[in-house]
């Protein structure tokens, strides 16, 4: 079972994450220049386009854990885990970032060509810097996975196998398959191999699933899902989704508890899976 019985235990982390001034650098923890970090904000990001957008102008922030005396620029580049074709699903004005005399923060022009993009890319731009400049933590690049509204979402784009990753765990494989017109077969939820139907609407693009559903066997009882009513705090037979986006699919609203065995009744609590391909 890919989830762990966790009894007595939590952990409190601490992300550093904010610009700093020089003085709270810890020199030997985050070695180099002991002072000076460049970085995208975000590692990972995503975009869904639409028509209707008013812009599809957007801004990628960069950060420095340094305030310098003058403006300093670095070169971006575009990387080579990039998919979309510059020129056709995608410009970038100006293939640098200026970060202004006294400030942390600058940013990179991205433009989407909405009209010649197809269904959707990823973009990877990388920061052209001295190795030193490179905090480890965040590394040196920022993967955008773009999705545009020109995706049909049908049994065709439904049906198959998905990359799914829960709120924790390990990433695993699921499987979408059509068992009539109207309803879905998800396998494999929760990497525990049983399947659940659900009723597709695509119009509303969601998939709506009626538990409690019995996933299998764990701790000697069996692994339960169902919906989750978050006002009461109870689980109930009542409605649980799957949304559906150019982005992949996201399950909501479901939380899993044990019957019988060693631990029953043990609440694992609520969770978030989101299937992408």
């Amino acid at each position: 079972m890919k989830k762990v019985l966790y009894i007595a235990a939590s952990a409190l982390v601490l992300l550093f994450t904010a610009c700093t001034d020089k003085r709270d650098i810890d020199i030997e923890t985050y070695g180099g220049k002991g002072l000076e970090f460049v970085h995208f904000e975000n590692a990972d990001d995503s975009w869904v386009i639409a028509s209707d957008d008013e812009s599809f102008d957007y801004d990628i922030t960069v950060a420095c854990t340094y305030k310098h005396e003058q403006d300093v620029t670095y070169t971006v580049s575009v990387g080579e885990n990039t998919t979309g074709v510059e020129g056709k699903d995608f410009s970038i004005p100006v293939k640098s970032v200026t970060i202004k005399a006294g400030q942390y923060l600058g940013t990179v022009p991205v433009k989407v060509l909405y009209d010649t993009v197809g269904e959707g890319f990823i973009l990877e731009l990388v920061l052209v810097v001295d190795d030193a400049l490179i905090d480890p933590i965040y590394g040196a690049a920022s993967t955008i996975t773009v999705a545009t509204d020109k995706i049909t979402i049908d049994w065709d784009w439904l049906v198959g196998n998905w990359n799914a990753q829960d709120t924790e765990g390990d990433p695993y494989v699921m499987a979408v398959s059509k068992k009539d017109e109207n309803t879905a077969i998800f396998t494999n939820l929760w990497g525990m191999g049983s399947s659940i139907e659900g009723t597709v609407d695509f119009d509303a693009k969601t998939v709506a699933f009626k538990g409690p559903f019995n996933l299998g066997e764990a701790y000697n009882g069996d692994l339960m899902v169902a919906h989750f009513d978050e006002a009461t705090e109870k689980y109930d037979d009542g409605i649980f989704y799957a949304t559906l986006s150019p982005l992949g699919i996201t399950i909501t609203g479901m939380g899993y508890y044990l019957v019988g065995g060693d631990y029953d009744g043990y609440d694992f609590g609520t969770d978030t899976t989101k299937m992408t391909r």
